[in-house]
């Protein structure tokens, strides 16, 4: 599903993470730092969004504005436990195929419209219509009628029904324990009826939702939003929020305005000082987040169709040396894809740690043994930070030791990259996929399953097909769990890609914020309406 995706992750960290959900907080002394015009909240965005509509564009820094302008049925608590959104409340069917959600009386959406059974059954189709450019609507296709709809068999979602004032049905297919948690996804947010119904795609500049900011403007280098004096859960402290853009080189940028006091709040360089910038009066979070940064590879075309070169290449890169060297051991070195801390995690199945003597004996193996007649491989990053060239550069140096060739190819824009990595224009390419749910189905079968939304490794297996939708349909946790373990074993036993480091986040706040709550999924689902500022003495 989508969630997610950050283009070039920069901080790794040790083991003694495994205190997972704890978060880190210390709060100092109040500094005198420059700030904002009372209540003003800014915060960088390091990618610029092609739309704010979120079943057109699942770029990360999209995910920040949506969180803030629109509401689900459903959302997330700060533990990523499911709690009422749009929804006050809802029943299950015995089967477990039907739900019943009974929405909130009185909820408005910005442009004055009452929210009305009938917006929250055009805002969830609409995600299986043609505007839709999201893979992660496939976490949706158990709702009953969605293929009928989206191959244009039908003229609606079948399994999605108003039932009544302020009533909404949805029916699947079959059970599928990760519904209520697919619900508080970015995609599924509610709209008015007349805009989900827009051909036009207006959502895209002029987003209209019930959250606690309203879209006020989107202007060069910055997007504002305005607090809804209306909302549901009542008004925000914040009067403002502005994200302001940091694009491409100008990443390194965002950290130094920090300092200067022109941030509420930052993501942390990997070379930044926490000790230090708490020491200056600084406010700093640390928390490990459900995701994952890796190397793809194209599975379609040689080299890399021989798997023996793709395990040399995930067994010959020393990432515990890159994670203390570069990223001072602030993330986790990963070696397999369930991230520590999500249900489905098994330390037993990180098969994919470094062993240069076997990285070299698998190459041997294969047909090009000790990189005899394989052409150089370029590795796409669309991330022009210092640490991806650090890292970068590791990785080459680690694949010449083997006898394999690397070269990093640094892309300008996301829109190229993305286009790059979805038509198999490049050998291998630096991705990082961010959970948008706390379940093991928003990893393995995005980057696994045959024509999954991010599988652009062009990998394959019917073993790992089944496995995954026998995962999907189970009801007994323990066995829908030990499904998802066996399928990330097979996986990883002929791996598509190679996994580098286990996110976590870091964030650094000015001394005058206060009520901040960092979730496991990151800066995105930020509440920024719990936040307030005081003045610094």
């Amino acid at each position: 599903m989508g969630s997610k995706r950050l283009r070039g992750a920069s901080v790794a960290g040790k083991r003694v993470y495994i205190a997972f959900l704890a978060v880190l907080l210390v709060l100092p002394v109040l500094r005198a730092v420059p700030v904002s015009a009372e209540g003003v909240f800014r915060f960088p965005l390091f990618y610029v969004p092609a739309s704010l509509d979120p079943v057109r564009d699942e770029l990360i820094a999209t995910y920040h504005v949506v969180q803030q302008v629109y509401d689900g049925l459903v959302a997330f608590d700060s533990n990523l436990r499911v709690m009422p959104g749009l929804a006050e409340s809802w029943t299950v069917s015995r089967d477990g195929r039907s739900y019943q959600f009974t929405l909130r009386k009185g909820v408005r959406f910005h442009d004055g419209s009452l929210l009305t059974a009938d917006d929250v059954v055009a805002s969830l189709t609409r995600i299986f219509g043609p505007g839709s450019q999201t893979g992660s609507r496939k976490a949706l296709y158990k709702i009953e009628g969605t293929l009928a709809y989206r191959e244009g068999r039908s003229g609606a979602v079948t399994g999605i029904r108003t039932e009544g004032p302020g009533k909404v049905s949805i029916t699947l297919t079959e059970p599928y324990a990760a519904f209520l948690s697919v619900l508080a996804m970015p995609i599924t947010k509610i709209v008015p009826r007349k805009m989900a119904e827009d051909p036009r795609g207006t959502l895209g500049r002029l987003p209209v939702g019930t959250g606690p900011f309203r879209f006020d403007s989107w202007k060069e280098g910055m997007i504002v939003l305005k607090a809804n004096e209306s909302y549901f859960g009542g008004r925000p402290s914040l009067d403002e929020v502005r994200f302001v853009f940091y694009p491409g080189e100008e990443r390194e940028r965002a950290f130094p305005d920090f300092l200067e006091g022109k941030l509420e709040g930052c993501p942390l360089p990997g070379n930044a000082d926490l000790d230090e910038l708490r020491e200056q009066g600084y406010q700093v979070l640390v928390r490990p987040r459900i995701s994952i940064m890796f190397y793809g590879m194209n599975t379609r075309t040689p080299p890399l169709d021989d798997p023996g070169v793709r395990m040399a290449l995930a067994r010959g890169f020393n990432r515990e040396r890159y994670v203390e060297e570069v990223l001072h051991s602030k993330h986790i070195p990963a070696a397999q894809i369930v991230p520590p801390g999500m249900p489905g995690y098994s330390p037993a199945n990180a098969l994919l740690t470094y062993d240069r003597d076997g990285a070299v004996r698998r190459l041997a193996e294969s047909r090009y043994p000790g990189g005899t007649g394989m052409p150089e491989l370029a590795v796409a990053s669309v991330s022009h930070s210092e640490a991806a060239k650090a890292e970068l550069e590791m990785f080459r140096q680690d694949m010449a030791a083997i006898g394999i060739r690397i070269r990093p190819l640094f892309v300008d824009t996301w829109e190229e990259f993305k286009e790059g990595i979805e038509k198999g224009r490049y050998p291998l390419y630096r991705y990082a996929l961010y959970a948008d749910i706390p379940d093991p189905e928003d990893f393995l079968p995005n980057l696994a399953q045959t024509g999954a939304a991010h599988n652009f490794t062009g990998y394959t297996d019917p073993a790992v097909d089944s496995l995954i939708e026998k995962a999907r349909g189970e009801t007994d946790p323990v066995k829908r769990i030990s499904l998802y373990r066996d399928a990330e074993r097979r996986v990883l036993e002929n791996p598509p890609l190679i996994p580098i480091i286990f996110i976590s986040t870091q964030v650094a706040f000015q001394g005058n914020v206060r009520n901040i709550d960092l979730p496991a999924t990151g800066t995105p689902y930020l509440p920024l309406h719990r936040i307030t500022l005081v003045q610094a003495p």
